[in-house]
């Protein structure tokens, strides 16, 4: 089968279907590895979907951990005991203190998993040759010991009079019946029987997801730049870790290799002598073969972790960590630079000459430390750029305060600079869809290497007027082209396209038994509507016969009033006053239970950053409200922030428990003409729940299909109306089924989208989902 025909197989495979068939095999060990029968059949070179994971079986039928060049694209199978062992990973993850995308989704080029080489990912980041993330200088990110470490990664290095102390221990849980137990066994990924290629080299992958920061290195950019590298002398057949060597050298020189002799072993044949310094954290590994075999019970291996620290700051680490596998009482060697130019412009002097040796034995892991002392500080030298980054620190912080004025929040420097043009459209769509009122606003695009266009903003939005755009500010840096331009732009609005910011003009109250009315007006489009307020009836606790309120006879009846469709309803959630819209004149809640009630839909959909307006984040979510941890809805966010923020006119409490799950998903651009066997019902629960106001479940969707994608009483189908960053469709709270014999709560929640026009699951952290409401009110 040639690549090509694989590669198609294998993105088909991993197009998750809507319905997905759970597998009900078994895991079995099997000589240490981890295999899974299946109707008595193994799995072998092939992918298996597992409990709605993948994991990849090799041609003995093991299961595979760690990195695995599978049809020409790399995947990442988790090594870590934790109940997740073996599952391709995707999306940004840390392994071995670099950062690597593996794809998230089937593409033209990327299977779902695969990992980005030498381009640009998804979300506009830069990889180098091994898939490791790097800034827009090229320089390759870099965080010792952060995220996943593999077995493969065993660096070392040693020292005579080090502190040692073991450690061991450890657990982990397991899923449930269809899970893999969690015992840990070590995946061979290494090389078996085979001598590597000629002084194999590896700069295995390493970075920072997007939207974390790292610290700055201050390291010069210009040629000279100094590079850490680490020559491992290791045993070819184990990966044990004989001999290390860490040194740093200067960018593009070449390095000559230190192939030291060590006692009971041979070097093997072809292995280089020298290399060129490419890139920062390089590793060369230089293979040694046993002369004389030890016996098993010779051949004990220790684990052990080297640092270098500063003293009395062992937090500092001032080269990358080291760890690997000894034969016990065997010494451990290395070599080392006694003065290192740190991170932070100091040099670093050691307390121990190198090399230095240490005999590796005892129970568990063992740390070893070598320490150094701070030094003089290494002034660095004004670039012939520094004017233009002031200039770029100035319009950073212009760029900010009018995002601040637009959406009240305040933007990273990674938002505010663009690095195409798609980018650039991004952000002038999100604020100005943000953009409220009708006073003029500004933006300001900080576009590195492109000049931006404003067009899509007028073929996007047609209540734009009075336009501009002008060049601020033109320079350069480090080769990049910087252009500074300001949008300004006015909003109108009409009643078929507001989003709507309704106040209260007018309000007569209630009475026990007289109903009231109000009056609320839009601030912007001015639209009017007057709603009716329900009497709110004789209060009687005591049972006395007269009411407590008006110390009229309680038996007296209220005025009547009855809903019908179409009629509206003004509730304040937050500081906003809301409009809801009768849906439903008689009511059933989940249970099938008529409770003479009518259903009101609000007729906006809730943005997920009100957070910003109301109180600070939920779970750290940068201040934009997620689901929830999981997919219970009992326990979400969206339901507490409701309750917390939903105004005493909110009166009438309704069952809403959860009562079964769903698996599937509407075909994109149905809308409400979906066919209903897209969606299919699973496990039946009973859930105590009962609230005044709420969300729609996948039940009441489906019955309620027809206004799904209509707002502020629209006809037709009109969700560009509500589409914005943070609401490009509306949370259900119906939680996916995981396939499983018995129901576990997880992180995919049903939702509407506005955007793709269906019904579909989705991630319970998703920010760019928002709340439509609901409420049922009393017919009298």
């Amino acid at each position: 089968m040639n690549k090509r025909k694989c590669f198609v197989l294998l993105s088909a495979a991993l197009a998750v279907m809507q319905v997905q068939i759970p597998s009900y095999g078994a895991w079995i060990q099997k000589d240490n590895h981890w295999v899974y029968e299946d109707n008595q059949i193994y799995e072998k070179n092939a992918w298996k979907l597992i409990d709605e994971a993948w994991y990849y079986f090799d041609d003995t039928g093991y299961m595979v951990t760690g990195w695995k060049l599978i049809d020409g694209k790399w995947y990442f199978l988790n090594p870590v005991s934790d109940g997740t062992k073996g599952i391709m990973l995707t999306g940004w993850q840390w392994i071995d203190g670099r950062c690597y995308y593996l794809s998230g989704q089937s593409e033209n080029t990327h299977p779902k998993g695969a990992m980005y080489i030498n381009e640009k990912t998804p979300d506009g980041y830069s990889v180098d040759s091994t898939g490791a993330w790097i800034d827009e200088f090229g320089t390759l990110q870099y965080v010792p010991g952060k995220g996943i470490q593999t077995v493969t990664m065993k660096e070392a290095a040693s020292e005579s009079n080090f502190s040692g102390r073991g450690s061991g221990g450890g657990g982990a849980g397991s899923w449930g019946s269809s899970a893999k137990p969690d015992k840990d066994t070590k995946p061979d990924n290494g090389p078996k029987d085979s001598i590597p290629d000629v002084g194999e080299s590896e700069t295995i992958p390493v970075i920072p997801a997007p939207d974390e920061s790292l610290e700055e290195t201050n390291e010069p950019r210009e040629e000279g730049k100094q590079y850490r590298y680490t020559v491992r002398c290791m045993d070819v057949k184990d990966k044990t870790i004989l001999h290390a060597i860490v040194g740093m050298g200067v960018k593009g020189g070449t390095i000559a290799v230190i192939q030291p002799v060590i006692d009971g072993y041979q070097l093997c044949n072809g292995q280089k002598e020298s290399f060129m310094l490419t890139s920062d954290q390089m590793i060369l590994n230089v293979y040694y073969e046993r002369e004389n075999l030890a016996t098993p019970s010779e051949a004990r291996k220790v684990d052990w972790n080297l640092y270098f620290v500063e003293k009395e700051n062992l937090s500092n680490e001032i080269l990358k960590a080291q760890q690997g596998l000894t034969v016990e009482d065997n010494p451990l060697v290395v070599d080392f630079p006694e003065i290192i130019l740190g991170a932070d412009r100091y040099y670093y002097h050691s307390l121990v000459p190198s090399p230095w040796s240490v005999i590796v034995n005892g129970n568990g892991t063992q740390k070893y430390y070598i320490e150094f002392v701070k030094g003089e500080y290494l002034q660095e030298e004004e670039g012939p750029d520094q004017g233009d980054k002031d200039k770029l620190e100035k319009w950073l912080s212009i760029a900010k305060e009018a995002d601040i004025r637009l959406s009240g929040q305040e933007p990273s420097e990674q938002q505010l600079i663009t690095k195409n043009i798609e980018e650039s459209n991004e952000r002038l769509l999100n604020l100005v869809s943000m953009a409220d009122g009708t006073e003029r606003k500004e933006i300001y695009l900080i576009a590195k290497g492109h000049v931006p266009s404003t067009v899509i903003i007028s073929q996007t939005f047609h209540n734009i007027k009075n336009l501009s755009v002008l060049v601020m500010d033109e320079f350069d840096i480090a080769d990049e082209k910087y252009t500074i331009i300001r949008v300004g732009f006015e909003k109108t609005y009409d009643e078929s396209t507001c989003s709507h910011d309704y106040q209260i003009t007018d309000k007569v109250n209630t009475t026990c038994t007289s109903n009231g009315h109000e009056t609320v007006r839009c601030r912007k489009c001015g639209k009017e509507e007057t709603v009716i307020l329900p009497a709110t009836g004789h209060v009687d606790s005591d049972h006395d016969g007269i009411c407590e309120v008006c110390y009229s006879p309680a038996s007296e009846i209220p005025e009547a009033v009855h809903y019908n469709i179409g009629d509206i309803q003004a509730r304040t959630i937050g500081n906003k006053v809301y409009l809801f819209r009768c849906v439903d004149e008689d009511y059933e809640d989940v249970m099938g239970n008529s409770q003479g009630t009518a259903l009101f839909l609000c007729d906006s959909v809730i943005r997920s950053d009100v957070l910003e307006k109301t109180e600070h984040s939920v779970n750290g979510a940068e201040n934009k409200l997620i689901f929830g941890s999981n997919n219970n809805y009992k326990y979400s966010d969206i339901r507490e922030w409701l309750l917390n923020h939903a105004s005493a006119d909110f009166i009438h409490e309704t069952y809403i428990g959860i009562t079964r799950s769903y698996i599937g998903a509407t075909w994109k651009g149905s809308y409400e003409q979906f066919n209903d066997n897209s969606l299919m019902a699973m496990k039946e629960m009973f859930q105590l729940m009962c609230d005044k106001v709420f969300i729609l479940s996948v039940d009441e969707a489906l019955k309620y299909r027809d206004v799904l994608w209509r707002f502020n009483g629209s006809e037709t189908n009109n969700p560009g109306t509500q589409i914005s960053a943070y609401s490009k469709g509306y949370y259900l709270r119906t939680p996916q089924d995981r396939g499983l014999n018995d129901f576990l709560y997880g992180d995919r929640i049903y939702a509407v989208s506005l955007v793709d026009g269906n019904i579909q699951p989705v991630s319970v952290n998703d920010t760019s989902f928002g709340i439509r409401p609901a409420m049922a009110i009393p017919q009298r």
